[in-house]
């Protein structure tokens, strides 16, 4: 059982601990007020749904993972009168950046020889390569101040294989790194030697750089490969949609409660509530993402109301130019059409004056800010309407796998091209429909290879499977008792039987409703309902459905 670090505890690892954390879905009650969904607490309530939340997450941390709070030990013990208490976390070490050496890399890594990148870019280069001359200062016992300071000690540093692969072996096995981490230190590091061959070192000193290439280019490699063994197994459809992580384009949405606050806002009412004018923001944002177009977040992000105003006079084009990939396309164009641009503008003229905009941006939060975390926010979204994990990656790859079913080829490289984005999920759902269809074609190829001698074989097969059957069937004319089924028989026959509702789980699923809401998990995990085993939250939310009790 894990142990309580300095008051806290890592409710993840205890033992029984859900999977994944618990997500709130709170709502009003008669007074207008959020209770606490914990048992037992006796707070009078909260007035906004934020509010609960935090309170739920700070006081009441265990619930994220348990419905009852266990009980864990304490990590501080006492032997021998000494209080012991237990070491700090792991963290990973970096040499002050405030030097010449520092400045001067990123320096050049903005400029055009070191490859353009953006101020933070470069930081975070910096940082990852002072890492990498922290790791080695300890090794050899270096000071750092004079590593720093030093260029024959960073030469000395880049030219040392042994040093690498240590420290290569040390984020993975000490720092725990995964392995898009481990390429993005050797890439600062590759930098960091690009660097220093940039000022002309001596014979000698390139001469080791050039053994250091071998090996940071080996590495990269065997990286690669991993990620990619990686991705067929963690990246396969029927992977994602054992963790509900995967949906089709034809799920439902909110659009009820969006015109309802809409409604209220045109209205002008005094009682629309933060919560609803930030719920209306997030489900444009997410209409847009799944009406106008799936592109990554930023170009939402910075959409503006004169482009948007734009959009009107332009046949309803936006031609982006902020988003992330933008060197490589240059242009993410947007189009709206009649009801796009309808929606759009209703929350423009109707909701976005509650908010207080102190800025242009087409998408504000409560604070008249530029709205951020839109990947979270569609995450949100659709789980609280389907059930399900989707992010804006997700969506993408739902939208490129499906379009092998629906679309041609010229047709699928526009959609791709479009959303400005490639897709591993897809790829490695292209690899396993051709390697199936390869395997059809390959066993027909070898029939025709084998010509007679294949037939001949089959013949033979049949007249066994034929004598097998037959045998089969005078034993259990002979015997009266019927044959014992295996477990494995057993348990394949009980799923195959549909898993029907009782009256008692009817009246589980009403009595949940009345008293949770819509929060199917909490319903099938609560203790007081006795569930048939194999039941999911999703066929409760079903059932809801088909008795209208929702």
């Amino acid at each position: 059982m894990p142990r309580q670090h300095a008051g806290k505890v890592d409710w993840k690892s205890v033992d029984g601990a859900f999977d994944k954390p618990r997500r709130l879905h709170l709502q009003q009650d008669k007074n207008h007020l959020y209770r606490c969904p914990v048992n037992g607490c006796e707070h009078p309530g909260f007035s906004s749904c934020r509010g609960c939340r935090k309170h739920v997450y700070e006081k009441h941390a265990w619930y994220k993972y348990f419905d009852q709070k266990p009980i864990v030990i304490s990590n501080t013990v006492e032997e021998k009168g000494n209080v012991i208490t237990s070491k700090a976390k792991h963290t990973i070490p970096c040499c002050s950046t405030e030097n010449d050496l520092c400045r001067s890399l990123s320096v050049w890594l903005q400029s055009t020889a070191g490859g353009g990148k953006s101020e933070k870019q470069s930081q975070i280069s910096v940082t990852r390569a002072l890492k990498f001359i922290t790791f080695c200062c300890s090794e050899t016992g270096e000071d750092e101040l004079n590593a720093t300071s030093s260029l024959e000690i960073i030469d000395y540093f880049l030219g040392s294989s042994k040093l690498l692969t240590g420290f290569l072996d040390y984020l993975q096995g000490t720092w725990k790194m995964g392995n898009s981490g481990q390429l993005g230190y050797i890439t600062s590091i590759s930098e960091l030697l690009d660097f220093r061959k940039f000022n002309s070192p001596s014979g000698a000193v390139l001469q080791n750089f050039s053994v250091t290439e071998v090996y940071i280019k080996r590495a990269k490699k065997c990286l690669s490969k991993v990620m990619r063994s990686h991705w067929t197994t963690d990246l396969d459809i029927e992977t994602l949609e054992s963790r509900r992580s995967w949906a089709s384009l034809a799920e439902p949405f909110h659009i009820p409660r969006y015109k309802i606050i809409l409604d209220e806002c045109k209205n002008k009412s005094p009682v629309v509530s933060a919560t609803n004018l930030t719920f209306a923001t997030r489900f444009l944002a997410v209409f847009m993402f799944f009406k106008v177009k799936g592109c990554r977040p930023m170009t939402y992000l910075h959409l503006t109301v004169s482009m948007f105003e734009s959009a009107k006079r332009n046949k309803g084009m936006v031609d982006q130019t902020t988003f992330k990939t933008a060197k490589k396309y240059g242009f993410d164009s947007l189009y709206f059409d009649e009801i796009s641009l309808d929606v759009v503008d209703n929350y423009v003229r109707y909701v976005r004056p509650f908010l207080q905009p102190r800025c242009d941006y087409l998408l504000v939060n409560r604070n008249g800010i530029q709205f951020q975390k839109l990947t979270e926010i569609l995450s949100i979204l659709v789980f609280q309407a389907i059930g399900k994990y989707v992010h804006p990656t997700r969506y993408r790859q739902i939208i490129e796998t499906e379009s092998v079913q629906i679309l041609n080829v010229e047709e699928q490289k526009l959609v791709s091209e479009d959303q400005k984005h490639s897709s591993n999920v897809a790829r490695v759902h292209y690899q396993k429909l051709r390697s199936r269809d390869v395997a059809i074609k390959g066993r027909t190829c070898m029939e025709k290879l084998r010509g007679l001698h294949g037939a001949e074989m089959d013949t033979c097969v049949e007249q066994l499977k034929q004598e097998h059957c037959s045998e089969h069937e005078s034993k259990s004319d002979n015997e009266t008792t019927p044959i014992p089924q295996t477990t494995t028989e057993k348990v394949s026959a009980e799923k195959r039987k549909p898993l029907r509702f009782t009256k008692e789980e009817d009246q589980f699923i009403e009595r949940g409703i009345k008293r949770f809401g819509a929060r199917w998990c909490t319903i099938l995990r609560h203790p007081e309902y006795n569930f048939q085993p194999g039941r999911e939250a999703r066929t409760l939310r079903l059932r809801a459905i088909q008795q209208k009790l929702i």
